[in-house]
Order: C-alpha cells, then structure tokens, then sequence
C-alpha cells in the first residue's frame, strides 16, 4: 500500500509539473502581480517599503490560494474526463488510496509555494530592514491553511459537478454570500417588512452561512495581523483554531469525495 501510494502521489507531482495549462496560468497571475505591484518599487522610505512588503505578501497568498484550487480542478477533472481511472483502480488501486495520494500531492506543491513565498518575503525584509519576521510567518502559516481548505473543497466540488458549475458553486454559493444575504433581510424586517417569506428566507440564509466552509475561519482575529505584521502571544491560538477546523473539512471532503468516486460507473 505505500509504494501504491508513493506510486500515485510521483505520477500527481509529474502531471502538475508537465501541465501546460498550470504553467501558463501561473505565468499570467505572476505578470499581473508583477504589473500591479511595479510602481510602487521605486518607494524609498521605511513606511513605504513596509507598505510594499505587505501588498507583495497578500497578492502572492491570494495567488497560491488561487493556485490551490486550480490545483484541485487539474487532478480530479483531468482524471475523470480521460476515464484514466479504470486503469488505475485495475492495477489494483484502491479508490481511497488514489484519492487520498492525490490530496497528498496537491497539499504538496502548495506546501512547496507557501515555502517559497515566506523565503521570499523574509529576504525582504531582511534587506530593508523590516523587523516583521514573525508576522510573514504567522501569514504565512494562516494562507496555507486556508488554501488546503480551498484546495479540499474546491476537489470536492469538482468529483461531484462539472468543472465549470464546481468554479460557480464555489465563487457564488459560499459563506460569504450567505452572510451578505441574511444581512439584506435582516435589513428589511428591521425596515418594517415582516413578512413570513423574509422570515423563513433569513432562517435559510443563517443556516446555509453555517453549513458553508470558510476557509479563513477566524479572519476577524487574525486580519489585523496580515495587514500589520505583528503578532501578539495570544493571536497564535487561532492558528491552531484553524487547523483544527481545515483538518475536520478536509476529513468531510475526502470521505464525500469518495464515496462519489465509488459510485461512478467506471470503477
């Protein structure tokens, strides 16, 4: 079983590094980035670099969270389009021993990026003089969580639907939606309109904003921190916090996910 494992996760690694598709669309939002950032380069000051530095480090973690769910569509689609599974699950691989290595994989290379981007990050501020080590790595640490989160369900998505409904379902039907949706009917119940249609509607909107993942779990704790690059004794328990709950999604993701992949008909 560990050198099936071992086998699948090698063939995941080799397919994302050979995809074209991958490399041009981390190419383009590498350049975009680079645009946008570009004039702001040429600062002088301390506030100005730390202000440079802070830009830098969320356009690269919103990048890799992106990348992440590009990550995750890549490996599940790919596989069922191509009916290269049957030929998998015949060698003999389990259902569960392909999925999971392909979860391994991903995570990966995520991994690989978010390394990546706290070296880089780090060797700016080291050379600037910016006294923010801590707080890259704390940022760091907090955008890789959440983008295991997005990569797990965002692959979810893509085992149950199609590739393009799996992207709508995720940018429009998330937690965010949900909130934004009860927050308009509270509004207008507390306008005077209170109907029992606006009240079952932010009934449905409270406890799909509950159902629905979230994959920075405590943003509203931890935002000061990405936005200032300082981290206090207490802040690091979030950290921990959302872990746990990345951890119980992930568990929830991969258990769907199989049981779809058992149930179509080309295992």
């Amino acid at each position: 079983m560990t050198e099936l494992f071992k086998a699948n996760f090698v063939a995941d690694l080799i397919y994302f590094r050979r995809s074209r598709l991958l490399l041009g669309f981390a190419l383009v939002f590498l350049l975009l980035i680079s645009l946008s950032i570009m004039p702001s380069l040429f600062a002088a000051s301390g506030v100005q670099k730390f202000n440079i530095l802070v830009q830098i480090v969320e356009s690269l973690h919103f990048f890799t969270q992106i990348f992440a769910a590009a990550l995750a569509l890549m490996v599940v689609s790919s596989h069922l389009r191509n009916r290269s599974l049957k030929m998998v699950f015949t060698k003999p691989c389990t259902p569960a021993l392909w999925l999971a290595s392909a979860f391994a994989a991903a995570i990966a290379v995520i991994l690989a990026i978010s390394i990546t981007v706290l070296v880089c990050s780090l060797g700016l501020s080291f050379c600037w003089h910016l006294s923010v080590k801590t707080g890259l790595l704390f940022s760091a640490l907090d955008n890789l969580i959440a983008s295991v989160g997005t990569l797990v369900y965002v692959a979810l998505m893509a085992m149950l639907l199609h590739p393009a409904i799996a992207v709508i379902v995720v940018l429009v039907f998330n937690a965010n939606t949900f909130y934004g949706a009860q927050f308009q009917m509270l509004a207008l119940m507390r306008a005077g309109n209170s109907s029992t249609t606006l009240r079952v509607l932010e009934r449905m909107f409270h406890y799909l904003y509950l159902i629905a993942p979230v994959f920075h779990a405590f943003e509203d704790k931890t935002s000061t921190v990405v936005s200032s690059l300082r981290v206090t004794h207490g802040e690091w328990r979030y950290l921990a916090y959302s872990l746990g709950y990345v951890l119980v999604l992930s568990a929830f993701c991969y258990c769907v996910a199989l049981f779809a992949l058992q149930r179509k008909r080309h295992i």
